[in-house]
């Protein structure tokens, strides 16, 4: 079994395993029959549940109009804006199949529809991950609460400054390879300043949105939270949770658990998990309106008149 296999294998039992505990935390805290005893109905919860899946779903044209923004930058030639957004929502859906791998081969594949070169696409991918990582990190590091769970694993400020790094380094190689005229047969994008930080901005923003519709939810269920910045820090390790262990399907049951351990104790444990779960019923029709209003751009739109470049075949 390669490395790869492996991770992926191991991710999923731990995605299993994290799930199982969640659903065995949920039986054993009350979180249901807190549920059941709380001021809202049924209708009301539906109908609030509704609500943040629709605004889940509009939050995710950050990461979207971000991942546009970088393809315009590093393909030499410009992608369709309509169809890269509707590309980006219906392949996203791919990260619930097991491997939490699917959405970016989607991704790949069919952006290659409209000329995009193997590398540029690839060098998106990556630049994703690392910026993605870098906003959950700045915002867990500057929110000004320590997550004595996640300071025993890594220090957010050292991962972040090693996470820039890495970029730093990336954009100096890339520049170097261009002005040397190093591998002529490949299109090796420049990587703007401008580009960098609107994406990172938009990512940001992204996870500071999460947090709101997490403070939202428990507004609406008449959870009080003491310290909204806790919750701020632990929807951005919680996601960073399920980013990093390769293999879960969208983070699940790491998220949930990441969640309950950094805020069990503030929280209470019943309203942590209460509280995630519902969170991710939203998340999950969040992505599926993404991905419903993805399908129809797609359809929609004029089939894109971009010719592959010379460089961009293989």
């Amino acid at each position: 079994m390669s490395t790869r296999r492996f991770l992926r294998l191991a991710g999923l039992v731990l995605s299993f395993l994290a799930l199982a505990w969640i659903g065995l935390r949920f039986v054993q805290s009350g979180a249901l029959d807190l549920l059941g005893h709380a001021s809202v109905t049924p209708l009301r919860l539906a109908m609030i549940l509704l609500g943040g899946a629709c605004a889940y779903a509009a939050t995710m044209l950050l990461p979207g109009l971000a991942w546009w923004r970088m393809l315009v930058s590093l393909s030499p030639s410009r992608p369709p804006a309509g169809q890269t957004l509707g590309t980006y929502a219906v392949s996203q859906f791919g990260k619930y199949l097991p491997g939490n791998v699917a959405h970016y081969a989607l991704r790949h594949v069919w952006s290659r529809r409209y000329g995009i070169p193997h590398e540029s696409l690839a060098l998106a991918s990556l630049l994703e991950a690392g910026l993605l990582v870098a906003g959950a990190l700045a915002l867990i590091a500057t929110i000004g609460v320590r997550l004595p769970a996640l300071m025993r694993i890594v220090d957010p400020r050292i991962a972040m400054a090693l996470v820039v790094a890495a970029i730093a380094v990336l954009v100096i190689a890339l520049y170097w390879l261009r002005h040397r005229g190093t591998f002529r047969h490949l299109h090796v994008p420049a990587l703007p300043p401008s580009m960098l930080l609107a994406c990172f901005a938009c990512y940001c923003v992204f996870f500071a949105a999460c947090a709101l519709l997490v403070i939202a939810l428990a507004h609406m269920l008449d959870f009080a939270i003491a310290s909204p910045s806790l919750v701020f820090a632990a929807t951005a390790a919680s996601w960073l949770a399920g980013f990093v262990v390769v293999g879960a399907p969208a983070g699940l049951g790491v998220r949930e658990a990441a969640f309950v351990t950094l805020t069990g104790a503030a929280l209470g444990e019943d309203r942590a998990l209460l509280l995630i779960g519902l969170f991710r019923i939203v998340t999950f029709l969040g992505d599926t309106l993404f991905m419903a209003a993805g399908a129809a751009i797609l359809r929609i739109a004029p089939a894109a008149a971009v010719s592959e470049p010379p460089d961009a075949r293989s």
